[in-house]
């Protein structure tokens, strides 16, 4: 069976880990906790954005602290009801028709995001895909801002793919993977049809070197 391996953030949508909790905060706040919620967010942007730079594992594991004393539950139930018709409204034509594209030929089709597990979920369904995602440590119901699973970045990423791929008789030789940041590029070297959408200049320099196809969504 051949797959469709597809990066969210930036690939398939124009949004980034820091939307949905922002989302979620705005519903669940009043209004004067979630300017004060907000400004404190935009005062450490700078910082999470150098971190990101430097190291995207330490980057990830950095801002999901701030999901640490929200109730699981509400999260997820939120996310479910809410997110995906918003994430549909962020979603790229160009890469929904992709996505109808390999549905059409009897692909498979796989999310493979470094964003949380409940956030990608009703994407997910509404796409008709699996999704390999990361999953947040739960103490007495509520998050404890740390994560149950490893970050789902650079490497990590590839070994996901190849275990997915093991368990469901995935053939990588004819699949295909779906990437914007250099971070995806062990992802993409995993199958036989790599593909940088809207490559940051690394990713765009690698798929270059290597002949990969490059496209703009």
């Amino acid at each position: 069976m051949t797959a469709a391996f597809f990066d969210v953030d930036g690939t398939l949508t124009r949004t980034n880990v820091l939307v949905p909790l922002a989302w979620f905060q705005r519903a669940h706040l009043p209004s004067w906790r979630y300017g004060i919620w907000l400004a404190g967010l935009m005062v450490q942007a700078p910082l999470y954005w150098l971190a990101d730079r430097i190291d995207r594992t330490l980057f990830v594991r950095w801002f999901y602290r701030r999901y640490k004393g929200i109730p699981a539950a509400s999260a997820r139930q939120w996310h479910a009801q809410h997110f995906g018709d918003m994430l549909l409204q962020a979603l790229r034509p160009a890469a929904f028709a992709c996505v109808q594209t390999h549905r059409a030929q009897g692909h498979r089709i796989v999310l493979v995001t470094g964003n949380l597990d409940f956030v990608v979920a009703p994407l997910a369904e509404l796409l008709g895909a699996d999704f390999l995602a990361v999953a947040l440590e739960e103490r007495d119901g509520v998050f404890t801002g740390r994560l149950a699973s490893p970050p789902m970045v650079g490497a990590a990423k590839a070994t996901a793919l190849r275990e997915y791929a093991q368990r469901h008789g995935i053939v990588l030789a004819t699949s295909y993977a779906y990437g914007d940041s250099i971070s995806d590029a062990p992802m993409l070297m995993c199958v036989g049809n790599p593909v940088a959408v809207n490559p940051d200049p690394k990713l765009r320099r690698l798929a270059q070197q290597r002949g990969w196809r490059i496209v703009t969504w």
